[in-house]
């Protein structure tokens, strides 16, 4: 049975979700107005004392409007008439008005804001000659073409329901109203009911978004502990050293993912090698392998503070075109212009040191851990499809790895190597991103067939790197559900490995990201692991603060891709994910 979240917590999140959306609600009986540039027009404002905030028919909660009023006199807008039967009809004489557009909201104070509109009201026209009206409501916001949220010719003398919700970021000052186009103020009156206007971003209105520490909110590990294996975080070193971080990492998360820490150039804290010494390939030759690196011990410093934690991990990356040394492809570990050694000795140098690393993990954990599992997933390659896949070219060709072997031998060696050297309840997974591009898609499932014709290989996941953007469709034709469904009928599970979602060019509204981040949830929750099929496993998301995304400063716009911000306080976008799971229930 489905379960309401804050109903079923009953805690202060219902008030803070109304402070969260920081929600305006105007509920108008329209003024007749002229633009402010007018020499002729009064302005009344909503503060105290001035003539409009006594009018009992303007109402105004957690902010302001401001209206500018011709009418000072009365002359043109009659508040409060009873009209066919209806009350508190507010009747606009247009042949009274001076105003290009009859009725206008101002929205100045909003100026350069992100904002959804939702509009609603009755509205009859009366025209004397009994012509049509071409009744428009819109916004005169001119970088998004003049926005329209709702548009009826209507006959006259007939009440017509109008209805609208659009999302406009406001470039500039502007307004909300109906549009005179076309109309003979001279003959036309206007009776207006059930107004209503609604703005919605962030930092509207006299209450501010609440700022709760990521500690003491639910656990968002809690929350899906029986949907999926874990939900984890990416992580860069530093965080690891601060022991207030590590106390919220610990209760909101399962799992985390090193940045960097884990990736070749970090194993080899990139030194060259200073001594060789001698490993047998699988030719039956004898190759020289670096004897001095790769350098472990920031790798069991980490697993320690896994440990204390009860924290899992995901170990990324092995295989990469980037971030691994030049000089591990060449003859004699020179430098750019020494030759590349040949696919044999390659061979020898991959499988030692995915022999090496993923040995000095299990004895660590054998040693430390009662032989527990703390690394439960491996991307084994990453990123090795090509953007501009083709039925008969998928593979990224700008590698060392691509440059040495010419196709994907190197890929499937490494998970033969892999499966031979790592526990067998570790998984193994290919990370890639891109993943929902059709060509994409098809490119990741042919490296999986790949690695599967080759029997002594194994891949368990795909895992889905999800940099993924307010445009992204998440379920439908071509989007990111149908890939996951194509990777499980490949006979694999998902994992969502490095979760964000920028704006795409859009302004940040904590609303749309909401639900954005329920959005995406709900399809991972539809597309779980169970017993009986394959599914997505896990969620990591890319970063935990704002501020320290990779994408924060992305070309020159300020992006807001995660779930907490500043101090690691909770943004609506948590929310979202906690609702996603509650009404799962």
């Amino acid at each position: 049975m489905k379960k309401n979240f804050f109903g079923a917590r009953a805690f202060a999140g219902a008030a803070r979700l109304v402070a969260i959306r920081s929600k305006l609600i105007v509920a108008l009986v329209l003024f007749c107005a002229i633009l402010a540039s007018c020499a002729t027009t009064k302005s009344a404002g909503t503060g105290a004392g001035s003539k409009n905030s006594k009018n009992p028919y303007l109402k105004i909660e957690g902010g302001r409007a401001v209206i500018t009023n011709i009418d000072a006199d009365g002359s043109a807008v009659h508040y409060g008439k009873s009209v066919d039967g209806y009350s508190d009809v507010t009747v606009v004489d247009c042949s009274k008005s001076e105003s290009r557009n009859l009725v206008t909201v101002d929205l100045a104070d909003y100026e350069e804001f992100d904002m959804d509109f939702n509009f609603s009201c009755d509205l009859k026209v009366v025209d004397s000659t009994g012509a049509q009206t071409d009744v428009i409501w819109m916004v005169n916001e001119i970088e998004a073409g003049f926005p329209e949220l709702a548009r009826i010719k209507v006959p006259s003398g007939e009440w017509t329901h109008f209805e609208g919700a659009k999302s406009i970021a406001l470039s500039g000052k502007r307004q909300f109203f109906m549009s005179a186009a076309g109309i003979t103020r001279e003959n036309v009156k206007l009776y207006i009911r059930n107004f209503k206007l609604e703005l919605i971003c962030d930092n509207i209105g006299k209450e501010k978004v609440k700022k709760v520490s990521w500690k003491n909110e639910p656990s968002l590990a809690k929350a899906y502990e029986k949907y999926f294996d874990y939900i984890g975080f990416a992580t860069p070193k530093v965080i690891l050293d601060s022991s207030d971080v590590l106390t919220g990492l610990e209760y909101q998360a399962s799992c985390f993912t090193m940045e960097n820490e884990f990736k070749p150039d970090f194993m080899f804290a990139w030194q060259s090698p200073s001594r060789l010494q001698d490993f047998k390939g699988e030719d039956g030759k004898t190759y020289k392998v670096p004897g001095n690196t790769p350098v472990m011990d920031n790798v069991g410093r980490i697993l320690k503070i896994a440990k204390s934690l009860n924290l899992k991990m995901r170990g990324h990356v092995l295989v990469w075109h980037a971030q691994t040394p030049d000089w591990f492809f060449r003859i004699n570990y020179g430098g750019k212009n020494a030759a590349y050694v040949d696919q044999n000795e390659m061979n020898a140098r991959l499988e030692w040191y995915i022999k090496t690393v993923l040995e000095y993990i299990k004895d660590w954990e054998d040693k430390n851990n009662g032989g527990k599992r703390i690394v439960i997933t491996w991307d084994v390659v990453n990123e090795a499809a090509s953007d501009g896949a083709t039925q008969t070219n998928w593979l990224r060709t700008d590698s060392n790895w691509y440059r040495i072997y010419g196709g994907d031998k190197f890929i499937v060696n490494a998970f033969r190597y892999a499966n031979k050297y790592a526990p067998k309840d570790v998984l193994l997974a290919y990370n890639d991103y891109g993943c929902t591009s059709v060509a994409k898609c098809g490119a990741i499932c042919k490296i999986v067939d790949a690695i599967q014709a080759a029997p002594d290989a194994r891949i368990d996941v795909v895992g889905m790197q999800s940099h993924i953007g307010m445009n992204t469709p998440i379920t439908g034709a071509n989007s990111f559900e149908t890939s996951v469904q194509k990777f499980l009928a490949k006979g694999v599970d998902v994992q969502v490995t490095e979760l964000d979602i920028g704006q795409d060019g859009q302004s940040y509204n904590s609303e749309r990201l909401k639900a954005k981040y329920k959005e995406f949830f709900k399809m991972c929750l539809a597309n779980r692991r169970t017993e009986t099929k394959h599914g997505i496993r896990g969620i990591t998301l890319w970063g935990i603060i704002d501020e320290r995304s990779w994408i924060y400063n992305s070309n020159g716009k300020k992006q807001h891709p995660l779930l907490f911000e500043g101090n690691y306080t909770c943004k609506p976008a948590f929310y979202g994910v906690l609702e996603a799971a509650a009404e799962e229930e």
